[in-house]
């Protein structure tokens, strides 16, 4: 396990932010967040937002070597309630050299709802652990025990630990949940001021 010096997000806490059972209701507004791969594994995330606003992830799914229809069809034939929109990476909007149409209208095509706000990596971290830890008030980012993986990268997401100046966070595999969580949040929240979080 990294040092929690190198953690990127170091705000998570299980004691605090992971709940069992259901706390989620069919009248709360439910969403997705999905991080395409094939030799990577594809990411998706099921969240419920309250009416105070409260983000709870419910479920997650995570596949290697599936191709997108059947994530698609995972989504749509879900136990959940249907997802008023799925947040995904803006890099979904690339044509396929196979299909010739992107993951993202081959999505829409399916009947979902597809948002792909662009922002960058660390915008996105910095909504989460607004989330995580707001300035005032208690959590508004909540994880189902279910989610093993989600809570495993987010517990495991770092920055490189030989170069204390680096402001990417490594690539390892632990990026692939989180990354699904935050094109979940960037669509969710709009983004205030930003500021500069990382300092060698």
């Amino acid at each position: 396990r990294p040092s929690r010096s190198d953690l990127v997000l170091p705000e998570f806490d299980r004691d605090a932010h992971v709940f069992e059972g259901s706390c989620a209701k069919d009248s709360d507004l439910w969403v997705c967040g999905m991080d395409f791969g094939f030799r990577a594994p594809t990411v998706v995330l099921w969240g419920a937002v309250d009416g105070d606003g409260v983000l709870r992830m419910v479920d997650e799914r995570v596949e290697r070597g599936v191709i997108l229809d059947a994530h698609v069809r995972a989504i749509v034939a879900s136990r959940w309630p249907q997802p008023r929109w799925v947040g995904v990476d803006p890099a979904g909007r690339q044509r396929s050299e196979q299909t010739g149409i992107s993951a993202a209208t081959a999505m829409r095509k399916a009947g979902l709802v597809v948002r792909d706000r662009r922002l960058s990596v660390m915008e996105g971290i910095t909504l989460i652990k607004a989330r995580l830890a707001p300035a005032t008030g208690g959590p508004r980012l909540f994880v189902n025990a279910r989610c093993e993986r989600l809570i495993e990268s987010l517990e495991s997401y770092h920055f490189p630990a030989d170069r204390p100046e680096a402001e990417a966070p490594v690539k390892d595999g632990s990026d692939h949940a989180v990354d699904a969580l935050r094109y979940l949040v960037v669509n969710l929240d709009r983004a205030h001021r930003m500021e500069r979080w990382r300092y060698a």
